[in-house]
């Protein structure tokens, strides 16, 4: 059997475990994606409640309105950071599976190289001996 024939196994199972790692990749780029969604919303929400604490004052809000509104923001602000924590991991773990299908994806060209190099090895020693007996044949017919 013909080198690149053997190699062609191994490269399939490394096409497979790119293709794998990619999809890894893709669930990771989703999740930092919500991840990011969501502290959008908790800032617009807490840029919403700080508008309403600026309108509450100017209006003459009681200071128990006040302190309720404020006592709201610091919550808002609370889960903002937990969520800014939540972003950060999330970009940690993409980074992870990027570099990791990255890693994969060379290795699968790389041995995808070696089977076009092994081929035309191959090609060309095929086409040597088919030269060589086009060679004696025309030697035998001189003769």
């Amino acid at each position: 059997m013909r080198r690149s024939k053997r190699l062609q196994v191994v490269l399939e199972l490394a096409k497979r475990k790119e293709d794998e790692a990619l999809k890894a990749m893709q669930t990771a780029q989703s999740s930092l994606n919500q991840q990011r969604a969501k502290l959008q919303e908790l800032i617009q929400y807490q840029q919403e409640y700080q508008q309403a604490l600026r309108d509450a004052f100017s209006t003459g809000a009681t200071a128990e309105n006040c302190a309720t509104y404020q006592h709201f923001l610091s919550q808002v602000g609370g889960a903002i950071e937990q969520q800014q924590k939540a972003v950060t991991l999330a970009e940690e773990q993409f980074s992870k599976a990027r570099l990791h299908w990255q890693s994969l994806y060379e290795k699968q060209k790389g041995m995808d190289g070696l089977i076009d190099r092994f081929r035309d090895e191959e090609d060309r020693e095929i086409d040597k001996k088919e030269q060589q007996m086009i060679d004696e044949l025309s030697q035998r017919k001189r003769h």
